[in-house]
């Protein structure tokens, strides 16, 4: 028994005549036969009263089948239908990681510009750290990763780089350091600072910076917000680290100063990242198609 010969019986009953049936699935009419014959031999008990199939008229046997059968066809049919919508892309769910500066300065116009090409399609974004944006890549809770790193690599996942994410010191216009053509490490030692997380790429980054070049860190605060650290600058409180693509306003408009970190070796790129295993779906390729950095 298989769900081809479920659904011919399902249709004989409901439409009794067999070219009618053979319409509905496009098959040819003595293929509707031999299925009914397939099914009640494969069942070993008649299902219709006569074997001529021009009356339909169901046994007892019949008549307790056709009501389980009725409901498998029907939800088959569903499933048909609710995968039919998700290879059209009228259905779909991505879910996307993506460390704080993506997420907040680059991701969402593309992904603004996807939901009015397809809005059916569902779109979860999950700002987080790289380690845990891996780790749910990894254990499938997310389709991709899009984050901040150097050089990164993993067995298990694909990565591709795709923009730069240079780290850049920012200050006060105010700032005594902001006269100084260029800076050297020792400037910046002793100098308050507004500082990321400890879990913060950037923060380890620098701090591995500061201790290689004796740079003494004051941190005069600690946050895990890009804009908090926008504003604490701004205020005064110190000197801050941040992804040049971030700030590139408030240095137009005057509100910021930037200086490149000197004898800053770290090449930091945006990275997307997904399961080597994973199957793409079309709602992913969809993304992957159009998710272009320069």
């Amino acid at each position: 028994m298989n769900l081809q010969q479920l659904k011919v019986f399902v249709y004989t009953v409901k439409y009794k005549k067999l070219y009618l049936v053979a319409e509905k699935l496009g098959i040819r009419q003595p293929t509707v036969t031999f299925h009914l014959n397939k099914l009640q031999e494969e069942l070993g008990v008649p299902l219709f009263f006569t074997k001529s199939y021009h009356t339909i008229q169901l046994t007892e046997a019949g008549k307790s089948l056709y009501h389980y059968a009725q409901n498998i066809t029907s939800q088959s049919e569903e499933i048909e239908d609710l995968m039919r919508e998700f290879k059209e892309l009228k259905a779909g769910r991505i879910s996307i990681g993506s460390t704080h500066t993506p997420a907040t300065y680059i991701i969402i116009p593309y992904l603004s510009k996807l939901k009015k090409e397809y809005n059916d399609i569902s779109i979860v974004l999950d700002v987080n750290t790289s380690s845990v944006i891996i780790e749910k890549v990894k254990q499938f809770q997310l389709d991709f990763g899009i984050m901040t790193e150097v050089n990164f690599k993993d067995e298990e996942l694909i990565s591709k780089p795709l923009q730069k994410d240079d780290l850049v010191i920012v200050m006060h216009p105010n700032h005594l350091l902001t006269k100084k053509q260029t800076l050297t490490p020792s400037d910046l030692s002793g100098q308050p600072l507004v500082h990321h997380e400890p879990e913060s790429v950037s923060r380890k980054l620098f701090d591995e910076w500061a201790k290689q070049h004796h740079v003494s860190l004051k941190i005069k605060m600690e946050t895990s917000g890009s804009e908090a650290m926008k504003e604490a600058v701004k205020h005064e409180m110190g000197y801050g680290i941040l992804s040049e693509n971030i700030i590139s306003r408030e240095v137009r408009n005057g509100e910021l100063c930037m200086h490149p970190i000197p004898e800053w070796k770290y090449k930091r790129q945006i990275f997307l990242i997904r399961r080597k295993d994973k199957l793409v779906s079309p709602a992913m390729q969809l993304f992957l198609d159009r998710f272009r950095l320069e």
